[in-house]
């Protein structure tokens, strides 16, 4: 997998998604056809990804790092430092938290773990559980729908 750095974003991520990124300004919606998550999540475009979102008492960060507000807000409730993984093992708070997001759906999040070769993953507000999506951002492409 090959990864460029972003200037925007002050960070390495796999050229595809940044190619992703220039062709679709506005983001798109991908329709998810796995076996547990059919549902249809929002893929943002730079702007989206760069807008500001605040969370009372935690903070405020751009969309694209909004895992640091939930994680942070699911150790102040003495939550464990492992997020729950439905079909992984659990993932520490902390890795969740270095997570890219890239799309949203109904408040849960689609990121991509840069420290697990930027697989894919889905963050889920109500419990703070992750699950693997897709073994890349390529794949996800190349298996989801886009509508």
């Amino acid at each position: 997998m090959k990864l460029e750095m972003s200037a925007t974003f002050q960070q390495e991520l796999p050229i595809k998604y940044l190619k992703f990124l220039e062709e679709n300004s506005n983001g798109v919606r991908l329709k998810n056809n796995s076996r547990w998550d059919k549902r249809i999540w929002h893929l943002m475009g730079k702007e989206a990804l760069l807008k500001k979102r605040k969370m009372s008492g935690v903070g405020e960060a751009a969309n694209y790092e909004c895992l640091k507000l939930y994680t942070t807000v699911q150790q102040e409730v003495g939550m464990e430092f492992t997020a729950p993984s439905t079909h992984f093992r659990s993932v520490k708070l902390e890795r969740v938290a270095k997570g890219f997001v890239i799309g949203h759906e109904n408040g849960d999040y689609l990121y991509l773990d840069p420290e697990c070769k930027f697989t894919v993953w889905a963050y889920y507000h109500d419990g703070g559980e992750v699950a693997l999506i897709s073994k890349s951002f390529t794949q996800l492409l190349r298996t989801q729908k886009p509508l």
